[in-house]
């Protein structure tokens, strides 16, 4: 590593869950000897901080002066960035969820569009202009080096950043009380199906406030961790594990089938996970998709079209409404018991998909170390 080129790389993500935080920390460890600067407003600095550590620099304005920028899932600051002169390498790790024309930047004005490979017979891409573009660089999936599994500590359940957005542009109590909703159709009643089964449950793993995590403690007073875990801490946990329910951002099933571990899916929480569910799962396998009550697929599907915040609008609005429902609410419940209780011993996950290898953080490395060093 000693002789690997020093350069500046300027990093951003866009701050939906902690995937785009997850895959830029993968990256980022990747360029050791890389002098970096994160940029982003004062929410996803504050959790890059957390997750990344704070030896790096965070600025609130992106620079002019660098060598290369990597930018993930946030086309608006990937075109700002290009404004600047500064060369973009674009990482998309969800090209199947585009439709509309913000969904991702001017593809002319980046060095490189990372595209992460999905099976695109599954769910072609939909994006009028991605269809168009034919330099997509596409990369292997990012993620963690597959750790060996050791299982016997149970289940572990995980809800992932909870989909923390700025609808319209702001953190507004829409998206606080839909966390909330997610909680109470989904959450809370899956604990207790495991708990009426006898089955142990060794963590509890996500954005979680401290409210909520009291409630689970109480509980479940004899579980492991409950709440946020660093990284590291996540994939021990998983390493652990003997089936893992997870709501379903792409990292984790990705990690989840890197080291063969059972999954179960949860209903989704956001636009990509209603998508990821269907890319990574088995045929015909029960993914706890929402009822018809909760989620109006035509809807949504005819939503795409006005882009991500709209998208999501509609999709929050949606579970709270149905959280105020108690009839609802049981038959989000008896979903949930019928997915436990009939889950096949390997899970739903359709582990053929570990054929797209694995390798992506080096890959995008790579394209970084290169755009930087001649620019230097």
């Amino acid at each position: 590593m000693s002789n690997q080129p020093s350069f500046s790389l300027l990093a951003a993500t866009r701050h939906i869950g902690w995937g785009g935080v997850g895959k830029l920390r993968l990256i980022l460890e990747k360029l050791p000897s890389v002098q970096v600067v994160l940029y982003g407003n004062e929410h996803i600095t504050s959790l890059m901080n957390e997750f990344l550590g704070s030896h790096h620099e965070f600025v609130e304005r992106p620079p002019r002066q660098f060598d290369v920028a990597l930018v993930i899932n946030d086309p608006a600051v990937a075109n700002s960035i290009a404004d600047l002169k500064v060369p973009v390498v674009y990482v998309d790790s969800l090209p199947y969820v585009h439709k509309a024309d913000t969904d991702i930047p001017a593809l002319e004005r980046v060095v490189y569009y990372c595209a992460q490979k999905y099976p695109v017979e599954l769910l072609p891409l939909t994006s009028p202009l991605l269809r168009q573009w034919h330099d997509i660089k596409w990369i292997d999936p990012i993620v963690p080096v597959p750790q060996k599994r050791r299982g016997g500590q149970g289940i572990v359940v995980n809800l992932g950043g909870l989909y923390t957005y700025d609808v319209g542009g702001v953190q507004n109590d829409l998206a606080r009380r839909a966390v909330d909703a997610y909680l109470s159709l989904v959450l809370f009643p899956l604990v207790n199906v495991l708990k009426t089964s006898g089955r142990k449950i060794s963590a509890i793993c996500g954005n979680l406030s401290a409210e909520a995590c009291t409630k689970l403690c109480l509980m479940l007073p004899e579980c492991d961790a409950i709440g946020p875990q660093s990284p590291h801490a996540f994939e021990r946990t998983l390493t652990g594990a003997d089936l893992l329910i997870t709501s379903p951002g792409s990292t984790t099933i990705l990690q989840a089938m890197s080291i063969n571990l059972p999954t179960l899916l949860l209903p989704s929480q956001n636009r990509s996970q209603f998508f990821n569910a269907r890319v990574y799962s088995k045929p015909d396998a029960d993914i706890m998709q929402w009822p018809v009550s909760v989620l109006d697929v035509a809807k949504l599907q005819e939503m795409r079209s006005q882009g991500i915040s709209a998208v999501l609008g509609y999709l929050y609005k949606s579970l709270i409404d149905a959280a105020a429902s108690r009839e609802i609410v049981q038959d989000v419940e008896t979903i949930i018991r019928k997915a436990v209780n009939n889950a096949p011993a390997d899970g739903v996950l359709n582990h053929s998909l570990a054929e797209l290898g694995i390798d992506g953080a080096d890959q995008v490395a790579g394209l970084v170390k290169e755009v930087g060093s001649r620019n230097q």
